[in-house]
Formats: structure tokens, sequence, C-alpha cells
């Protein structure tokens, strides 16, 4: 059995169109509105200003470049983009055109030089390179060596300058994968999910604009939101695995003169609970150094995460306060209890209890020179500066 390579080459191009447009979607900034697909070119990015870039992709399965000099990737493309300055010359005034591979260019090429073609003088260069070479092409070159001939010397010149080339442009996800500032925090098998995933969506999307009638473009805006729900799930997922695991053999008596253990002696509470208070701070803490060293929740999560934990404690606190107890160490026991029994939550996601109960035995701890941020005995913040001083 013969393998089609022609064909196989034609659905991987296919396929390379889609990662590029999602590659470009990881990257756009502010500026762009929507990128499109079989639209205006390969792929065209669209922006605010109404200036647009048309890419043309070139993907091939061996090591080398489709890009030699007489090769038809290049000369159709330059035909296809001279077709539309024929057309209309005021598309030079605001469309940039990108010739991208994922092969190595050689670095005397034409597609190279190109590229370095910035200004009039170097585009004179090439523009003359060009019309030596238009006589000479082979016979199924000819038509597009035609269309380039229709420009003026002035418009070939303009059009040269306009393209950018680029080579190496990674086969699998159209780009490399870490400089897309978005997911750069997540583990590399975690990228490469959410750039499949991502990908997924794209093509979906853009089968859905087709057989609806509609322009194959992409929002930038809605693949950020579907981007930003796929964050969550991974996050949320990933966050769950990530919980140290539990150990029950820890030398409490390390703990005994810890700020957030003398807050519970204040209230009176039994050896036994002290022990799981101390085991539960040991666990939030060993949880949250893997949290902060694999970057799966953010500092400023955390932040707000601590700060629904103080709202669920000064409720506690009020209630517990309003209670008829005799002392303040009954309402100091009252407070722990009604504050330890809530639920916390981190993106979304529902904590462990020892987890929990954990940061909140953090928020009650102190030291020397740091006051609590929260406490059980009614009069524990005058409670700690005694213990302070």
């Amino acid at each position: 059995m013969t393998t089609d390579h022609s064909a196989s080459g034609q659905a991987l191009g296919y396929i390379y169109q889609f990662d590029r447009a999602t590659y470009r979607l990881f990257q756009s900034e502010v500026d762009v509105i929507e990128i499109g697909v079989e639209d205006k070119d390969d792929v065209s990015v669209h922006k605010v200003s109404g200036e647009e870039i048309y890419e043309q992709d070139k993907s091939t399965v061996n090591t080398g470049s489709p890009l030699s000099d007489r090769s038809v990737a290049l000369w159709k493309t330059m035909h296809i983009w001279a077709e539309l300055i024929v057309k209309d010359s005021s598309n030079l005034e605001r469309v940039e055109f990108h010739l991208v591979t994922n092969g190595t260019l050689s670095k005397e090429c034409l597609a190279r030089r190109i590229n370095e073609t910035v200004n009039e003088k170097s585009s004179r260069v090439i523009c003359d390179e060009l019309r030596s070479i238009i006589p000479t092409l082979r016979e199924d070159l000819v038509p597009y060596g035609k269309t380039l001939s229709k420009l003026n010397d002035k418009l070939l010149r303009k059009m040269l300058i306009k393209i950018s080339v680029f080579d190496n442009m990674c086969s699998k996800f159209g780009g490399n994968l870490e400089e897309i500032q978005a997911i750069r925090v997540f583990e590399p098998e975690i990228r490469v999910s959410l750039f499949d995933q991502m990908c997924g969506w794209v093509k979906r999307k853009i089968r859905e604009l087709v057989q609806t009638g509609q322009q194959p473009r992409i929002k930038r805006e809605d693949f950020d939101k579907e981007l930003r729900g796929i964050v969550r799930r991974v996050s949320v997922a990933r966050l769950s695995a990530l919980v140290a695991p539990f150990d029950s053999n820890i030398d409490i008596s390390e703990y005994e003169s810890h700020g957030f253990v003398k807050q519970l002696d204040w209230i009176d509470i039994d050896e036994n609970s002290i022990r799981d208070a101390i085991l539960d701070f040991i666990h939030a803490q060993d949880t949250r150094i893997i949290w902060t060293d694999r970057n799966v929740v953010s500092e400023t999560a955390l932040m707000l995460y601590e700060r629904d934990l103080k709202k669920s404690w000064e409720n506690s606190r009020r209630r517990a306060l309003r209670q008829p107890f005799g002392t303040d160490e009954y309402k100091g026991q009252e407070c722990l209890d009604l504050t330890l029994e809530k639920d916390s939550f981190i993106h979304n996601e529902i904590m462990p209890k020892t987890i929990t109960c954990g940061n909140f035995h953090t928020l009650a701890h102190f030291i020397e020179k740091q006051e609590p941020t929260i406490g059980w005995h009614p009069q524990f913040k005058s409670l700690s500066k005694g213990m302070s001083k």
C-alpha cells in the first residue's frame, strides 16, 4: 500500500493554518478585534485601527524549507498578494504581508532577502532581481510572474517592504508555547493541553461560522472568554491534586509557644483540639508552599482568599458575642466553632477541611512584631499585645 504524500502534506498544511490562527489569538494585543481563517488569507489579523495582517502559511513535512527561490509556495504567495494590489493599490496603506513556514530558510535565499527588504534602497535591489527572474521562470510559475509584472516598480517595491518572512515556526503549535504569556505559568504538559483545547475550539467555531454563512473570523474577546473558562477548570483540577500529604507524625511540642496556640489556650481549648489545630496549621502551610512553588495559585487569589476568611470570621465573631455566655472563654469557644465550621473556596473549589481550618489558624497566628489578623477571645488583641511585651 502506497502513501499519498501530497494529500498528507495538504492535510498538514490545513491543520497548520488552525495552529497559526490559535497561536495568533493567544498572542493578540488589545488592538486586535478578530482573526480570520481562510478569509482574507490563510490567516488574517484585523485591528481596531483598520490595519490588517494577511498571512500565508507554508508547512512542510521535511526538514528543509518549502520556500526555495523558484518554489511554487514562494511565487504563488507573491502572486496572491500582488493580485490584491492590482485590484486596489490602497491595500498597501493598511495591510502587512506575513509569510510563515515551519521549515528553515537558507541564509542567502530569496525569501530571506525579501524579509530583509526594509527601505527604498534594499527594495530596489530585490525588485530588479525579480524582474530579471520572471522571464526565466518554468512553465508552472509563469502565471505568477505575469501577475507581479502588472505592478509598476513603485508598487512592487512597496509590497516587498511590507512583506515579513518567518521560518522555524513550530509545526506542532504554530509557534513557541513558552512565548505565550497567558499560559507561561503552567507546566509544559498543561500548556500543550490548553493550546490543544483552544485550537479545537477555534476549529469548531470556524466550522459553525461557515455553516451559518458568517465570516470565518474569531473575535478575540470570545477567544479570551473561552480561555479564561478553561484555565479556571485546569487550575481547579490541579489545585485539588496539589494538596500536601497529611502528616500526623509531628512533634507537637515544637508549636506550643506559637501565637495561634496561645489563642486557643486563652479560651481553654482541650489538648486534643489543640493538637488537631497544630496539624491543620502545618498541613495548610505545606500546601501553600506547593501552590506557590508551582504557580497554581496567584498571590492575588491568595489575598482574596484570606479576605474571604476574615469576613467569615467577622460574621462568626458577631454571632458569638451576641450569645448570653457567662464568660469570655465561652464566647471565644463559640467564635472558634462557628468559624471553623465554615467552608472556604479558591477558584470556586471547596477546600479540604484541614486546609480551611489550617488557614484560619494561620490568620490567628502572631509573633512579636506582627499582630493576629483574627482571634477567638473577645479581648484577643490586647492579650496578644501583652504576650509580645
